[in-house]
């Protein structure tokens, strides 16, 4: 794919809020995410019935659901597992992990198609869209992990160091798990951060790329403390909403229940576009 397909216009430089926009002006983004994540939560929801559905046959199995004990799920689990019972469910939830792996390999791959969409001066053609996601998939890819490796690391580090505070005195122990959090919040920006760098900045070396993206975090701190900011909060929002929707319906009422979580799915996943686009705009911004 030539690189004039999918780069940002240069020539008249474009506010922040254009690209915003194009999360709706150019919905297949939008659509294919959803799309994706309701195949894939379709397949993960059917894995997971086939895994338990086998149990609620046994009496002790849905006592142990209403008690809501660990111990007692393990142990029963032993039992059924030594006599030879439950197959299928163990089967299912071996594959519930491959699945899961092709569900973060298909999103890394529509990533590089939805970056090249907001980052294109004009809407993409499907081919050009679809060889973008192939054309970023490998350095992608190399980011995701590099950041997995930091927030795993400073996740790990954060929650040991959260419960020695802990002992000494709770207040403190509070105060270290929310660094840590913010540190990890913070890396997870980055990666994102670097993943547009390497797309709109045609960046093929993974750490040149981190550290263009560490240069402009710095340099437009505020927009992108903005633009993530608001993003967390319109997700809590979101999610409270969600929640007191869902505890509000009568269980028999499946079907509006059905399409509230579609729509908070829609509404999520907006969100997080969103959010992609800011950066791709913010980066636009310092050219």
């Amino acid at each position: 794919m030539k690189n004039e397909e999918w780069r940002i216009e240069t020539a008249a430089p474009t506010l922040v809020g254009a690209y915003l926009r194009r999360v709706v002006q150019r919905p297949r983004a939008w659509a294919l995410s959803y799309g994706v994540t309701t195949v894939l939560a379709l397949g993960l929801a059917l894995l997971m019935a086939l895994a338990w559905s086998p149990l609620t046959r046994y009496p002790a199995f849905n006592q142990i659901l209403e008690k809501r004990s660990l111990d007692l799920l393990f142990d029963f689990f032993s039992l059924e597992m030594g006599s030879g019972g439950v197959p299928w469910g163990v089967l299912a939830l071996v594959l519930a992990l491959p699945v899961w792996v092709l569900a973060r390999l298909i999103w890394t791959w529509l990533e590089g198609g939805t970056l090249a969409e907001y980052a294109a001066a004009q809407t993409l053609s499907w081919r050009a869209f679809a060889q973008a996601g192939w054309r970023w998939f490998g350095v992608f890819i190399a980011l995701n992990l590099t950041g997995a490796v930091l927030v795993g690391v400073t996740g790990g580090a954060a929650l040991l160091l959260a419960v020695f505070a802990y002992m000494l005195a709770p207040a403190l122990g509070w105060a270290v798990a929310g660094v840590g959090l913010a540190l990890a919040g913070l890396f997870a920006t980055w990666i994102e951060m670097a993943r547009a760098v390497a797309l709109t900045q045609n960046e093929r070396r993974v750490f040149q790329a981190l550290g263009s993206a560490a240069r402009a975090m710095v340099k437009q701190a505020l927009p992108l403390a903005a633009l993530v900011g608001g993003g967390l909060a319109l997700y809590g929002l979101l999610y409270l909403a969600h929640r007191w929707l869902m505890d509000t319906l009568p269980l028999r009422w499946w079907l509006p229940a059905l399409l509230i979580q579609q729509a908070y799915t829609i509404a999520r996943l907006g969100i997080r576009l969103t959010r992609q686009a800011g950066q791709v705009g913010l980066l636009a911004d310092l050219r």
